[in-house]
């Protein structure tokens, strides 16, 4: 069975992507919340939802979707949600939960790269801006 990206997830997915580069995480957030399957792109949706989440300070929802994102993203690509869900623990006070993450998300540079099958692109997720 073959799984389907469709066009318009593909278009949202990269809109808010670049609405977090420009530190909107608000239009992010709306574009996010349009998608209504994002198949096999569901953890990095949950990724940028998380990282938008956390940008305007909603630590809580930030872990929901950091979470979900660890969860079903691939190892090691999934350090890189673990990485950003320690400072939202550290936000809401759970210093033990910021350690572990901080555990699974190793220490060694690396940049998250999406390829799309059926288009010669790749969609970058750098490091965004940290939110206090």
């Amino acid at each position: 069975m073959r799984i389907q990206m469709t066009p318009k997830t593909v278009r949202r997915l990269l809109s808010a992507d670049g609405y977090l580069d420009l530190g909107m995480p608000e239009r992010a957030i709306e574009e996010l919340e349009k998608i209504a399957d994002a198949g096999p792109l569901e953890g990095p949706t949950k990724l940028m939802y998380g990282i938008a989440l956390k940008q305007i300070g909603n630590f809580s929802n930030a872990i929901t979707q950091l979470e979900k994102a660890a969860r079903l993203m691939p190892k090691p690509i999934n350090r890189f949600a673990w990485r950003e869900l320690v400072d939202a623990y550290r936000a809401v006070g759970s210093l033990k939960l910021a350690e572990m993450a901080e555990k699974l998300g190793g220490s060694d540079e690396f940049q998250l790269k999406i390829a799309l099958p059926f288009a010669d692109m790749i969609l970058d997720v750098p490091s965004y801006p940290k939110t206090a």
